[in-house]
Protein backbone atom coordinates (compact mmCIF):
# COMPACT_ATOMS: atom_id res chain seq x y z
CA UNK A 1 0.00 0.00 0.00
CA UNK A 2 1.14 3.48 -0.65
CA UNK A 3 2.53 6.24 2.07
CA UNK A 4 3.71 9.34 2.92
CA UNK A 5 7.07 10.43 4.61
CA UNK A 6 8.15 12.98 6.80
CA UNK A 7 11.42 12.83 9.10
CA UNK A 8 9.57 11.50 11.94
CA UNK A 9 6.59 9.49 10.79
CA UNK A 10 5.23 8.23 7.94
CA UNK A 11 1.82 7.71 6.93
CA UNK A 12 0.32 4.47 5.90
CA UNK A 13 -2.68 3.20 4.09
CA UNK A 14 -4.44 0.86 6.38
CA UNK A 15 -7.42 -1.39 6.26
CA UNK A 16 -9.46 -0.80 10.17
CA UNK A 17 -11.75 -3.18 11.45
CA UNK A 18 -13.98 -1.80 13.74
CA UNK A 19 -17.10 -3.16 15.18
CA UNK A 20 -17.57 -5.75 12.46
CA UNK A 21 -17.37 -3.00 9.74
CA UNK A 22 -13.90 -2.30 7.48
CA UNK A 23 -12.93 1.11 6.61
CA UNK A 24 -9.76 2.38 4.56
CA UNK A 25 -7.99 5.09 5.82
CA UNK A 26 -4.62 6.86 6.36
CA UNK A 27 -2.45 6.17 9.79
CA UNK A 28 0.47 7.40 11.11
CA UNK A 29 3.02 4.80 11.94
CA UNK A 30 6.70 5.54 13.84
CA UNK A 31 9.75 6.33 11.61
CA UNK A 32 12.76 3.89 11.91
CA UNK A 33 15.95 4.47 10.43
CA UNK A 34 19.35 3.53 11.39
CA UNK A 35 22.39 6.04 12.84
CA UNK A 36 25.48 5.17 12.08
CA UNK A 37 28.03 6.70 14.59
CA UNK A 38 31.61 7.17 13.49
CA UNK A 39 34.37 7.77 16.30
CA UNK A 40 37.60 9.39 15.21
CA UNK A 41 36.91 8.92 11.72
CA UNK A 42 36.32 5.45 12.12
CA UNK A 43 33.33 3.26 11.84
CA UNK A 44 32.28 2.17 15.76
CA UNK A 45 28.27 1.16 15.64
CA UNK A 46 24.67 1.09 14.27
CA UNK A 47 21.52 2.48 16.21
CA UNK A 48 18.13 1.75 15.21
CA UNK A 49 15.92 4.77 16.27
CA UNK A 50 13.68 7.36 15.17
CA UNK A 51 15.16 9.83 12.70
CA UNK A 52 15.15 13.28 14.86
CA UNK A 53 17.55 14.35 17.35
CA UNK A 54 20.33 12.34 15.98
CA UNK A 55 23.21 14.27 17.96
CA UNK A 56 22.34 13.88 21.11
CA UNK A 57 21.63 10.08 20.98
CA UNK A 58 25.28 9.86 19.83
CA UNK A 59 26.71 12.00 22.16
CA UNK A 60 24.14 10.66 25.00
CA UNK A 61 25.28 7.06 24.30
CA UNK A 62 29.10 8.36 24.43
CA UNK A 63 27.85 9.42 27.96
CA UNK A 64 26.08 6.71 29.04
CA UNK A 65 28.24 4.05 27.79
CA UNK A 66 31.48 5.76 29.22
CA UNK A 67 33.46 7.00 26.62
CA UNK A 68 33.27 10.74 27.83
CA UNK A 69 32.30 12.42 30.50
CA UNK A 70 31.88 15.89 29.85
CA UNK A 71 30.97 18.40 27.19
CA UNK A 72 34.97 19.45 26.18
CA UNK A 73 35.80 15.62 24.87
CA UNK A 74 33.68 16.36 21.84
CA UNK A 75 36.13 18.09 19.39
CA UNK A 76 33.52 18.12 16.68
CA UNK A 77 30.32 16.26 15.57
CA UNK A 78 28.52 16.45 12.42
CA UNK A 79 25.36 14.60 11.16
CA UNK A 80 25.19 13.62 7.45
CA UNK A 81 20.97 12.95 7.49
CA UNK A 82 21.16 11.51 3.99
CA UNK A 83 23.83 8.58 4.87
CA UNK A 84 21.99 8.53 8.57
CA UNK A 85 25.35 9.15 10.12
CA UNK A 86 27.05 11.16 12.64
CA UNK A 87 30.77 11.63 13.03
CA UNK A 88 31.94 12.36 16.03
CA UNK A 89 35.74 13.51 17.14
CA UNK A 90 36.33 13.23 20.40
CA UNK A 91 39.62 15.01 22.19
CA UNK A 92 41.84 13.72 24.88
CA UNK A 93 40.44 10.30 24.76
CA UNK A 94 42.24 7.13 24.19
CA UNK A 95 39.99 3.88 23.12
CA UNK A 96 40.26 0.82 22.01
CA UNK A 97 36.66 0.47 19.93
CA UNK A 98 37.92 -3.04 18.89
CA UNK A 99 37.73 -4.08 22.30
CA UNK A 100 34.77 -2.54 23.59
CA UNK A 101 32.68 -3.81 20.96
CA UNK A 102 33.61 -7.57 21.59
CA UNK A 103 31.76 -6.66 25.07
CA UNK A 104 29.01 -6.04 23.21
CA UNK A 105 25.80 -7.22 25.27
CA UNK A 106 22.43 -7.13 23.99
CA UNK A 107 19.64 -5.83 26.83
CA UNK A 108 16.14 -5.90 27.23
CA UNK A 109 15.47 -2.99 25.86
CA UNK A 110 13.10 -1.71 22.98
CA UNK A 111 14.93 -3.25 19.90
CA UNK A 112 17.37 -5.58 21.36
CA UNK A 113 19.34 -2.72 23.06
CA UNK A 114 22.72 -2.57 23.19
CA UNK A 115 26.00 -2.19 25.75
CA UNK A 116 29.51 -2.04 25.53
CA UNK A 117 29.94 -2.64 29.12
CA UNK A 118 28.91 -4.92 32.22
CA UNK A 119 26.48 -4.05 34.35
CA UNK A 120 28.33 -5.46 37.74
CA UNK A 121 31.27 -3.72 36.76
CA UNK A 122 29.71 -0.57 36.66
CA UNK A 123 28.37 -0.87 39.76
CA UNK A 124 31.90 0.17 41.48
CA UNK A 125 31.16 3.70 39.50
CA UNK A 126 30.58 6.66 41.92
CA UNK A 127 27.41 7.19 43.41
CA UNK A 128 24.96 9.62 42.92
CA UNK A 129 25.73 13.07 45.20
CA UNK A 130 23.14 15.20 44.31
CA UNK A 131 20.76 16.14 47.32
CA UNK A 132 18.06 17.71 45.49
CA UNK A 133 14.61 16.66 46.61
CA UNK A 134 11.40 16.38 45.19
CA UNK A 135 7.40 16.48 46.51
CA UNK A 136 5.55 13.63 45.12
CA UNK A 137 2.97 16.29 43.40
CA UNK A 138 5.97 17.69 41.91
CA UNK A 139 7.20 14.45 40.65
CA UNK A 140 3.22 13.53 39.34
CA UNK A 141 2.75 17.29 37.88
CA UNK A 142 6.08 16.48 35.62
CA UNK A 143 5.37 12.85 34.83
CA UNK A 144 1.50 14.41 33.34
CA UNK A 145 3.88 16.65 31.36
CA UNK A 146 5.54 14.07 29.75
CA UNK A 147 2.67 12.14 28.31
CA UNK A 148 1.18 15.60 27.25
CA UNK A 149 4.72 16.23 24.78
CA UNK A 150 4.45 12.87 23.72
CA UNK A 151 2.98 13.76 20.37
CA UNK A 152 4.61 10.96 18.21
CA UNK A 153 2.93 8.26 21.05
CA UNK A 154 -0.28 9.99 21.04
CA UNK A 155 -0.48 9.85 16.88
CA UNK A 156 1.30 6.66 16.27
CA UNK A 157 1.66 4.63 19.63
CA UNK A 158 4.84 3.53 18.79
CA UNK A 159 7.36 5.29 20.81
CA UNK A 160 8.85 6.06 24.07
CA UNK A 161 9.32 9.17 25.48
CA UNK A 162 11.60 10.59 28.43
CA UNK A 163 12.54 13.77 29.51
CA UNK A 164 15.10 15.68 32.48
CA UNK A 165 13.21 18.06 34.69
CA UNK A 166 13.47 20.08 37.97
CA UNK A 167 10.71 20.14 40.44
CA UNK A 168 9.07 22.48 37.87
CA UNK A 169 9.55 21.97 34.30
CA UNK A 170 10.94 19.35 31.46
CA UNK A 171 14.61 20.94 30.72
CA UNK A 172 14.81 18.02 27.94
CA UNK A 173 12.54 15.87 26.05
CA UNK A 174 12.94 13.30 23.63
CA UNK A 175 10.51 10.59 22.22
CA UNK A 176 12.07 7.16 20.39
CA UNK A 177 10.94 3.89 19.57
CA UNK A 178 13.44 2.38 22.34
CA UNK A 179 13.21 3.91 25.76
CA UNK A 180 17.20 3.56 25.99
CA UNK A 181 17.21 5.71 23.03
CA UNK A 182 14.90 8.15 24.45
CA UNK A 183 16.71 8.87 27.43
CA UNK A 184 20.49 8.72 25.77
CA UNK A 185 18.74 11.52 23.51
CA UNK A 186 18.18 14.19 26.22
CA UNK A 187 21.46 12.89 28.40
CA UNK A 188 23.05 14.21 25.41
CA UNK A 189 20.82 17.17 24.96
CA UNK A 190 22.01 18.36 28.42
CA UNK A 191 25.69 17.60 27.61
CA UNK A 192 25.49 19.32 24.49
CA UNK A 193 23.62 22.32 26.23
CA UNK A 194 26.23 22.39 29.28
CA UNK A 195 23.27 21.63 31.32
CA UNK A 196 24.19 20.28 35.10
CA UNK A 197 22.34 16.93 35.70
CA UNK A 198 22.93 16.45 39.03
CA UNK A 199 20.36 18.27 40.57
CA UNK A 200 17.83 16.73 37.88
CA UNK A 201 15.82 14.05 37.77
CA UNK A 202 14.99 11.86 34.68
CA UNK A 203 11.89 10.60 33.92
CA UNK A 204 10.85 7.69 31.34
CA UNK A 205 7.68 5.96 30.02
CA UNK A 206 9.37 2.38 30.05
CA UNK A 207 9.90 0.23 31.96
CA UNK A 208 13.23 0.06 33.62
CA UNK A 209 15.74 -2.54 33.16
CA UNK A 210 19.31 -2.27 34.14
CA UNK A 211 20.82 -0.24 30.91
CA UNK A 212 18.91 2.09 31.59
CA UNK A 213 19.78 2.98 35.15
CA UNK A 214 23.41 2.39 34.48
CA UNK A 215 22.57 5.54 31.45
CA UNK A 216 21.29 7.78 34.11
CA UNK A 217 24.00 6.44 36.72
CA UNK A 218 26.47 7.69 34.38
CA UNK A 219 25.13 10.95 33.25
CA UNK A 220 25.09 12.03 37.32
CA UNK A 221 21.64 12.26 37.55
CA UNK A 222 20.44 11.39 41.18
CA UNK A 223 16.15 10.36 40.48
CA UNK A 224 14.70 8.10 38.08
CA UNK A 225 11.06 8.17 37.60
CA UNK A 226 8.91 5.89 35.42
CA UNK A 227 5.33 5.60 34.35
CA UNK A 228 5.68 1.93 34.47
CA UNK A 229 7.85 -0.90 36.59
CA UNK A 230 11.85 -1.45 37.59
CA UNK A 231 13.32 -4.98 37.52
CA UNK A 232 14.60 -6.39 41.13
CA UNK A 233 17.88 -5.77 39.39
CA UNK A 234 17.33 -2.65 39.14
CA UNK A 235 16.36 -1.81 42.49
CA UNK A 236 19.58 -3.51 43.73
CA UNK A 237 21.56 -1.27 41.41
CA UNK A 238 19.42 1.87 42.51
CA UNK A 239 20.59 0.89 46.06
CA UNK A 240 24.52 0.45 45.41
CA UNK A 241 24.80 3.64 43.73
CA UNK A 242 22.47 5.88 45.77
CA UNK A 243 19.82 6.83 43.05
CA UNK A 244 15.95 7.59 44.13
CA UNK A 245 14.04 5.30 42.27
CA UNK A 246 10.43 5.94 41.53
CA UNK A 247 7.84 3.57 40.10
CA UNK A 248 4.32 3.64 38.56
CA UNK A 249 4.00 7.39 38.58
CA UNK A 250 0.48 7.56 37.42
CA UNK A 251 -2.62 9.42 38.22
CA UNK A 252 -2.36 10.46 41.90
CA UNK A 253 0.08 7.25 43.18
CA UNK A 254 3.80 6.56 42.94
CA UNK A 255 6.04 3.68 44.63
CA UNK A 256 9.39 4.70 46.25
CA UNK A 257 11.76 1.88 45.52
CA UNK A 258 15.65 3.44 46.78
CA UNK A 259 17.22 6.33 49.02
CA UNK A 260 13.93 7.85 49.65
CA UNK A 261 15.25 11.03 51.49
CA UNK A 262 14.93 12.67 47.79
CA UNK A 263 11.34 12.39 48.42
CA UNK A 264 9.73 14.65 50.38
CA UNK A 265 7.17 13.12 52.71
CA UNK A 266 8.91 9.85 53.44
CA UNK A 267 10.65 10.75 56.42
CA UNK A 268 7.37 11.33 58.26
CA UNK A 269 6.33 7.65 57.78
CA UNK A 270 10.36 6.11 59.19
CA UNK A 271 10.54 4.64 55.39
CA UNK A 272 13.52 2.25 55.61
CA UNK A 273 14.54 0.89 52.27
CA UNK A 274 14.21 -3.12 51.77
CA UNK A 275 14.98 -3.71 48.20
CA UNK A 276 11.61 -5.77 47.94
CA UNK A 277 9.36 -5.14 44.69
CA UNK A 278 5.88 -3.63 44.85
CA UNK A 279 3.18 -2.60 42.55
CA UNK A 280 0.72 -0.19 42.82
CA UNK A 281 -2.18 -0.54 45.04
CA UNK A 282 -5.25 -0.02 43.30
Amino acid sequence: MPSEHSEHQTTKRILRYEKGVWSSRNDPVTSERPLHVRINHQPFITLLCTPRQRKELAIGFLLSEGFIDKTGQIGSIELDAQADTVSVVLVGVELDLEERVRNVTLTSGCGRGTILCDVMDALEGPKASGSVQLAPEQILARMRDLQRCSSSYLTTGGTHSAAVANGERLIAFAEDLGRHNAVDKVLGACCLDGIETKDKAVFSSGRISSEIIMKVARGGVPILVTRAAPTDQVIQIADTLHITLVGFARGNRMNVYSCSERILGTEALGFKDSGGVGAPQT
